[in-house]
């Protein structure tokens, strides 16, 4: 496993996500406050959707990481479409790990997953009221590309800022619909 250090000082560690992760990440989302919930629910946390999102890990689709303290996940990110030249990250922090550094690090380790993985930018979407995530991405490198519909891992559609990191000079993002891929 590799590690992170936050700005407090605690250290997690991360490694890809596995089979056996599924209880784990489905506490995970149960840890989640309703806010973040709001923010990250990105697919359906029971078997059949868990199931589904290890093939697209196993078969090189999408990558999928989690982090923890101790045996408790406290971040999961991904790349969605790792295996096309447009991927989607998305990530979730538990709140008591918010404003640590975490996110950033998290964000830098997929931008460069996407650049070993010669992609040619990385889009992400995120709440139109997410003032902490804009200012993380805007800081990142992250561009806003307009407003899009996403479809949430519970169903909702949600009005949400589409924004894009470019790897290569002058890339636009294509048009796409905006779900989990599970």
């Amino acid at each position: 496993m590799s590690e992170f250090t936050l700005k407090n000082g605690t250290v997690v560690s991360y490694r890809t996500l596995r089979e056996d992760d599924e209880k784990k990440l489905s506490a995970f989302n149960d840890e989640l406050s309703e806010r973040s919930r709001d923010l990250f629910m990105p697919h359906g946390y029971d078997g059949e959707t868990f199931a589904k999102v290890m093939i697209r890990v196993n078969n090189g689709d999408d990558i999928a990481f989690v982090a923890f303290d101790g045996e408790r996940i406290v971040a999961y990110w991904f790349l969605w479409w790792f295996n096309t030249s447009f991927p989607v990250l998305g990530i979730g922090i538990l709140d008591e790990f918010h404003g640590q550094g975490l996110g950033g690090q998290l964000m830098r380790h997929l931008i460069e997953a996407a650049k070993n993985g010669n992609c040619e930018a990385v889009e992400l979407t995120t709440a139109l009221d997410n003032i902490p995530g804009l200012a993380l991405y805007e800081k990142i490198g992250f561009k806003r590309n307009g407003q899009v519909e996403n479809l949430a891992g519970d169903g909702r559609v949600i009005t949400e800022w589409l924004m894009f990191y470019p790897i290569k000079s002058g890339v636009v993002p294509p048009p796409r619909e905006h779900c989990a891929p599970v």
